[in-house]
């Protein structure tokens, strides 16, 4: 009879154990494999912002040259310099000249800095270092000339110049259309890691692979020239390489479960879970991961665990079956009520009086200890929710604060319709515009841009926004001694590193004109309603911040006529791109200006917004958006 009762239960306790083991295994398994998936995805994002920082220094650069392309070598150190400044990361940067475009008696002209320690060196690299020119090998000169579009190169020791092994980031710039050189930013692999992927990532190793398989950066990178992906894979001996290869380059992110296999060098060869997403800029792939020992310890522990004390109460059945077939009817049946109870995700679950000493106690204090720490981990994760609600709050304020530095209605000036628009692309931006009536009734207009986005350009944004209204009410008639004393001020009281593009005017309605300055801030775009035709005007000056005492050309004298229209607007609207990397592109909204000029200002830049949206087919908005109109009235 006793046997009778044992054995069936027995049996139950077995099979539901085993049961539950099972599904929490998979389901943490499929949780892991989620969650680390989704991991990966951010910090791929994460390194795609750091790099689109240093990417971005280029390419204002080669917006600069095309908007001043009479500068001389003191400027050009100038401003090279303080590209290296801008970011940790940026071990040098160059301006390579198409041989004659740069009055020079050097057959190979390319000003050079770097970083030398703590001092910032200069130099030029010439034929006696390498002669990138005719060298197809310096892909960084050779390959955006030929694409026509800025690059990043693959790994390489720039021996003669930087003598440290980078990669480029190589943006080309023109001159009336034609092609005239590119300028540079280089990152020393080293720097990945420590600039950028110890900051994200922490200690955990990491990779970085180019489309090809063709290895960026690697721990260890002795040896890495050349070194690729598939050399690492094949040591595994598996007949699906070619396959597993294809998904980590597929561009999207996922898994790969590796057996026995390294993929950096000194690593043991282990099963391991390969975790990897694209680097959006770059056209790279991020690569990290964990063993799976490492991914499963906490599953196989809690098996362990419960394996343990059902081998201690089989053992226990068997010796004493008519004891614990007397008793084990009700703890078992608790215990499986928690365990499923758990399972279902109420952590607050536990088991009652456990002050035996038999396998059931042992048992019930092992599940009551989950509980207990699955209680604390949920707990510790409402905390840091919470945490990330009040910055989520802080970052709100913020904005309102920026929000209400925005004009709240545009001013009413006669003869003439002004709107204007802001959308930063986090909580913060470092756009802003301003419209302000003077004193003398003509109207103030500003649209500036500080370089990146978040708090700290908004701060700049800000400060920037001050310096102005303070000069222009300060009894300043002309408008280039504003622009001198905002400039002074801005690279007095701002890092060496930001710098603001803007274009500023001031708007004399009794006389339908406006005079316009730009320092760095193009295209500027003005319709021409007699004859259909949209001006796309360039800077004339630098960004304000980079040259203190820079002597500002007379600003551009606007002439309206009835229904002629003043657009300006930041790079986000030109830059904004689609899932095949095109951007909108100055012609798109040139475009848009001439078939929807007629339009009140509000609908015109609703429509622009949702023209440049319909582009990007659901990308992310990757930059600050902000636009000012002015348009004569018909009718006046």
């Amino acid at each position: 009879m006793i046997l009778l009762i044992g054995a069936p239960t027995l049996l139950i306790y077995v099979a539901i154990l085993s049961i539950t083991l099972v599904k929490l295994e998979s389901a943490a398994k499929r949780n892991i494999e989620t969650e680390m998936t989704r991991f990966a995805a951010n910090l791929a994002a994460r390194f795609d912002g750091e790099f689109r920082e240093v990417k971005t220094v280029a390419d204002t650069t080669a917006d600069f040259l095309r908007a001043v392309p009479d500068v001389t070598i003191d400027q050009i150190f100038a401003q090279l310099e303080a590209n290296v400044l801008q970011n940790g990361a940026i071990y040098g940067a160059a301006m390579a000249f198409e041989p004659g475009s740069f009055p020079t008696e050097m057959p190979r002209f390319s000003p050079y800095v770097y970083r030398n320690g703590n001092v910032i060196e200069r130099m030029f690299i010439t034929e006696e270092q390498y002669d990138w020119y005719l060298d197809p090998q310096w892909t960084w000169w050779a390959l955006p000339k030929q694409e026509n579009k800025g690059i990043w190169t693959e790994p390489y020791f720039d021996e003669g110049a930087g003598n440290v092994l980078m990669v480029t980031y190589s943006a080309p710039f023109y001159r009336d259309g034609e092609f005239r050189g590119v300028t540079t930013v280089d990152i020393m692999l080293d720097s990945i890691e420590a600039h950028i992927g110890r900051r994200i990532i922490g200690d955990q190793d990491f990779a970085i692979v180019s489309m090809d398989g063709h290895y960026i950066y690697r721990p260890n990178n002795q040896n890495i020239l050349g070194e690729t992906m598939q050399d690492r894979l094949e040591d595994s001996n598996r007949d699906d390489m070619a396959m597993l290869e294809s998904q980590i380059l597929s561009g999207e992110p996922g898994i790969v479960i590796l057996p026995e296999v390294s993929l950096v060098p000194g690593q043991k060869p282990e099963t391991r879970w390969l975790f990897h997403a694209p680097i959006e800029s770059t056209d790279w792939v991020l690569l990290t991961g964990i063993s799976e020992a490492e991914a499963l310890f906490a599953v196989h522990r809690a098996g362990a665990l419960a394996g343990l004390a059902l081998g201690g109460a089989l053992v226990l059945i068997i010796i004493a079956i008519w004891r614990v077939s007397l008793r084990i009817s009700r703890p078992v049946e608790q215990l499986t009520e928690t365990v499923h109870s758990i399972a279902m995700g109420n952590f607050d679950a536990s088991i009652d009086d456990v002050g035996s000493q038999d396998e059931i106690g042992i048992l019930a204090r092992s599940v009551n200890t989950m509980s207990r720490e699955l209680r604390s981990h949920i707990t510790r994760l409402a905390h840091e929710q919470a945490e990330r609600e009040k910055i989520e709050r802080d970052l709100n304020l913020a904005r309102e604060i920026q929000t209400g530095l925005l004009p709240k209605e545009p001013p009413v000036v006669p003869g003439f319709e002004i709107g204007g628009w802001n959308r930063p692309a986090d909580k913060t931006g470092g756009d802003y515009f301003d419209l302000l009536t003077l004193p003398n009734q003509k109207t103030l207009f500003a649209l500036a841009d500080v370089t990146g986005h978040g708090v700290g350009p908004a701060l700049i944004a800000a400060v920037f926004r001050a310096y102005l209204r303070a000069a222009a009410l300060g009894a300043h008639d002309a408008l280039t001694q504003v622009l001198a004393i905002v400039n002074r001020f801005i690279c007095a009281d701002t890092p060496v590193e930001k710098f603001v593009t803007a274009a500023i005017g001031v708007l004399d309605p009794t006389t339908h004109t406006a005079e316009l300055a730009s320092g760095g801030q193009a295209p500027l775009l003005f319709f021409e309603a007699a004859t259909g035709e949209v001006h796309n005007w360039n800077a004339e000056n630098v960004p304000f911040g980079v040259v203190d005492d820079w002597v500002f050309e007379p600003p551009r004298t606007v002439k309206f006529a009835p229904g002629d229209m003043l657009v300006l607007a930041t790079d986000g609207f030109f830059e904004w791109m689609n899932g095949s990397h095109e951007l909108f592109g100055t012609q798109r909204v040139i475009d848009y200006v001439r078939t929807n000029h007629a339009l009140p200002t509000e609908k015109f830049i609703d429509g622009l917004h949702k023209a440049v949206r319909k582009h990007g087919g659901g990308t992310l908005q990757g930059d600050d958006l902000t636009i000012i109109l002015i348009r004569r009235r018909l009718n006046d």
